[in-house]
């Protein structure tokens, strides 16, 4: 995966371990992971419902779905009151973070366009690299965040959701190899530009947690 540099403060897990010292923003940083994965099983259904769609499709975007849940359910173990929509006023740089996903859609759609002209194959190749590359980014954040909700007593654990990712990039890993003959370099070439888009996602959730 491409390196994000990064200064100590604004480090994943020191940004992290900022967010939840505050009850608010833990909040409101749980309903931005939210709204990630319900904006990813959004757009796996907008782009994979056909006669075509699998097994593996459904149940990616039923997890997806059951995520956003998930996290929306735990900002309420932070605050009981919360119950916020996606609204920019209740997510950690609401706007930022549609941008980030947007960006890094573009990113592969671009790429693909240029190889895959037959829009069946590009359409299937879009969903798995641009999931792939997120879920590794979320894999990425969803460790570190798991390991200081343990390191501060927090009931809250990510322990199973990461095992569902993991299933996942194996099931897409094994497609993107079978369609692309160029898998692991397209991959770590899409990795390299995505680290860019989320420092720049990143930095924005890092001056967030100093205020």
């Amino acid at each position: 995966m491409g390196q994000v540099t990064e200064t100590k403060n604004d480090s994943i897990p020191h940004v992290l371990q900022a967010i939840i010292q505050n009850e608010t923003n833990h909040a409101l940083w749980l309903n931005t992971l939210s709204l990630l994965e319900h904006i990813g099983s959004r757009k796996i259904l907008l782009t994979q419902s056909s006669e075509d769609t699998s097994e593996m499709i459904l149940r990616h975007a039923t997890e997806e779905a059951r995520h956003a849940l998930f996290f929306k359910k735990a900002a309420r173990t932070i605050q009981p009151e919360f119950r916020s929509g996606y609204q920019n006023s209740s997510l950690v740089r609401g706007t930022a973070a549609r941008i980030y996903f947007a960006k890094l859609d573009t990113l592969v759609r671009r790429n693909l366009r240029k190889v895959f002209p037959e829009e069946k194959t590009f359409t299937y190749l879009a969903y798995l690299y641009t999931t792939t590359v997120i879920e590794k980014r979320a894999m990425v954040i969803y460790t570190a965040y798991d390991e200081i909700l343990n390191q501060n007593g927090s009931p809250i654990r990510l322990t199973n959701l990461i095992l569902e990712e993991e299933g996942h990039l194996s099931e897409m890993s094994a497609e993107m190899h079978r369609l692309d003959p160029n898998a692991s370099e397209r991959l770590a070439q899409l990795e390299a530009e995505e680290a860019k888009i989320f420092a720049r996602f990143w930095r924005q959730i890092s001056e967030f947690s100093l205020n």
